[in-house]
């Protein structure tokens, strides 16, 4: 469906062109440098080619004009000069050869490549960075316009190819009618004007409508979703929605298609002063051949020199207009890439720990970006090695932002947080995560995979282990229903594809459990991890959790009290505070806080 334009996009300066062009340039040349190498040869030399066969053709001319004037003339004579055309043509059908398959190679291997660097760029940004709004609009919009890399690409190289036979063109009239040249640059000023304009009016029109394009795209949308169509088609409302879609895009057809008509007529008005001084050239040669001072050969030639700089000087006004255009939907995208992460990754590499980190709070004090309420102020919390710990408390008490700055995912304001004595900050993030494994609330269901794979994708480290697969899916609680799927492990997890299952919303749940089973990390974060699973199944894996995860750190974040009460020690944070700490047993005989909301959720539960 259709979004909103950015505000951002204005008239791009010349300026900002040219840095988003050779931005495209390196970054195809670094994925495809033979190819772009390949097609930036071959199109600059089929410009050309049009020259050197005009030479190749006024030659042979006056040749065969010389011939036939001579007695008993033979055409056996012209041979050398038709043997140097074949040459030509074979040369030329190599050259589009070689051009057609480099331009083939760019489009065909040059988009995954670049879905792939903004794969890589997202990477190195950072959660902080990506959670800002602007720069998720960024990338809302790179993911639009990154399929535009490679035809900007391809039309940038096209309008300096057309540049150099411009130049070319203009320096062999020089040799004969330099005063033509400026008269035909000028005379090509309104036509560069009138397109520029009529440009920017398509432009405004498609900003103006944007609202109605995003409101019929909404209508084209439940047409086409599956999971719309359910309730579309009960209600009777497909005709509606339908007319909506149509009615629109008729209006926006028409006005569109009367604002084109009124560019083609003043195009066509605006490049007759172009066509009068081409002529006037035409006219001053046929006077030089006339009085005998040029051949019809020359006459041929310098002709098509004229002919090729006006139609030269056209093509590279109309490709600068229409790629400062092209370069308004890649503006968003060349500053995404631009943009740099919120903090630099730390140097220090943490080894592959064989036990439980030790995790110190000193200090921390901690508010979210372009907010102004801080979360944490002078948070002092220690988790022993091997400790397991569960996190309790209100909604918004600062439970999941503990997990996010353990993750390094912010940068705290004040204090520090410490991985056994080192401070996160200098430790590498990829060394970091490689001890860590954090079930978020929030967790991916991969559908496209298979049961197999959404557990193996914990891990990708090392090649899948079937054993370790199948032991994480039965601490999980998991085995059961997978061994019921058609294929088992090899089930593809959702009905849109061939052969495949759409898992309940517990299923999924045991499936994510079961990958961080799998990754079996030294440091590992469960958040709300049992909330859409029945109660005797989050027993049996919180037994299980306790049990496989010795030797490890591990925090529990729930709200289920019933899920926590076998923690070594029970964290209660209430607006960022640690208001209580301690095992089930010390919190219930303290009767306070804890001890009252476990004894309210029983009795919730007993009811």
């Amino acid at each position: 469906m259709n979004e909103e334009v950015s505000p951002e996009n204005k008239e791009i300066q010349f300026r900002e062109f040219i840095n988003i062009a050779k931005w495209c340039v390196k970054l195809i040349f670094k994925n495809e440098p033979w190819a772009l190498s390949l097609m930036v040869i071959g199109t600059v030399l089929i410009q050309l080619r049009g020259i050197v066969y005009s030479y190749l053709f006024s030659k042979m001319l006056d040749a065969l004009i010389k011939t036939a004037q001579t007695p008993n003339a033979n055409v056996m004579s012209l041979y050398p000069y038709l043997g140097v055309l074949f040459a030509y043509y074979i040369l030329s059908n190599i050259i589009f050869f070689i051009r057609n398959v480099a331009r083939t190679t760019l489009n065909t291997r040059s988009r995954p490549k670049m879905r792939r660097e903004l794969f890589d760029k997202l990477h190195s940004l950072g959660i902080q960075t990506l959670e800002d709004p602007e720069v998720n609009n960024k990338i809302h919009r790179a993911d639009e316009s990154l399929t535009d890399i490679v035809p900007f690409l391809q039309q940038t190289v096209d309008l300096v190819a057309s540049f150099i036979k411009m130049t070319v063109s203009a320096i062999i009239i020089f040799r004969f009618l330099p005063q033509l040249i400026i008269l035909i640059f000028i005379a090509h000023i309104p036509y560069f004007f009138n397109d520029r304009r009529f440009r920017g009016l398509l432009w405004k029109f498609s900003l103006d409508t944007t609202e109605g394009q995003r409101r019929a795209g909404w209508s084209s949308g439940y047409l086409i979703s599956s999971s719309s169509l359910h309730e579309v088609y009960i209600n009777g409302a497909f005709k509606f929605l339908s007319e909506k879609y149509l009615n629109f895009h008729n209006w926006f057809s028409s006005e569109r298609i009367k604002l084109q008509k009124k560019w083609l007529s003043s195009t066509y008005s605006s490049s007759l002063l172009a066509d009068l001084v081409v002529l006037s050239g035409y006219i001053r040669l046929f006077g030089n051949f006339i009085r005998k001072q040029i051949s019809i050969g020359d006459v041929a030639f310098q002709g098509n020199m004229i002919s090729s700089l006006s139609d030269s000087i056209i093509d590279v006004l109309n490709m600068t207009n229409e790629l400062m255009g092209l370069s308004l939907r890649l503006r968003d995208t060349y500053s995404l890439f631009q943009t740099r992460s919120g903090f630099t990754d730390g140097e220090n590499i943490l080894p592959k720990l064989e036990s439980g980190p030790e995790i110190e709070f000193k200090n921390v004090k901690f508010k979210y970006p372009k907010s102004e309420k801080h979360i944490f102020e002078n948070l002092n919390l220690t988790i022993k090695p091997n400790e397991k710990i569960a996190i309790v408390g209100h909604n918004g008490a600062g439970k999941t932002t503990l997990i996010k700055l353990i993750c390094r995912f912010y940068q705290v304001e004040e204090g520090s947080i410490q991985i056994n004595g080192i401070n996160i900050n200098d430790i590498s993030t990829e060394s970091l995560y490689k001890n860590l494994g954090v079930l978020f609330q929030d967790y991916n269901n991969y559908s496209h995979l298979t049961v197999k794979e959404n557990i193996y994708i914990g891990n990708t480290n090392d090649p899948i282990n079937d054993t370790a697969v199948r032991l994480a899916a039965m601490n999980a609680d998991a085995s059961e229903f997978i061994e019921e799927f058609p294929n088992k492990f090899d089930q593809i997890l959702s009905e849109k594809f061939k052969g495949g299952t759409r898992p309940s919303t517990g299923q999924w749940q045991k499936i994510a459990i079961a990958r961080f089973f799998y990754r079996n990390a030294p440091l590992v974060i469960f958040d709300e991890p049992t909330a859409s699973i029945d109660a005797v199944s989050e027993y049996n894996i919180f037994n299980k959790i306790y049990e496989f995860f010795k030797g490890k750190t591990v925090i529990i974040i729930s709200h289920r009290f019933s899920t926590v009460r076998n923690a070594d020690r029970i964290i209660v944070l209430d607006k960022g505070e640690i208001i209580e700490e301690g095992s089930h047993t010390q919190l219930m005989n303290k009767n306070g806080h804890y001890a009252k909301a476990f004894l309210l959720q029983a009795e919730g539960y007993s009811q």
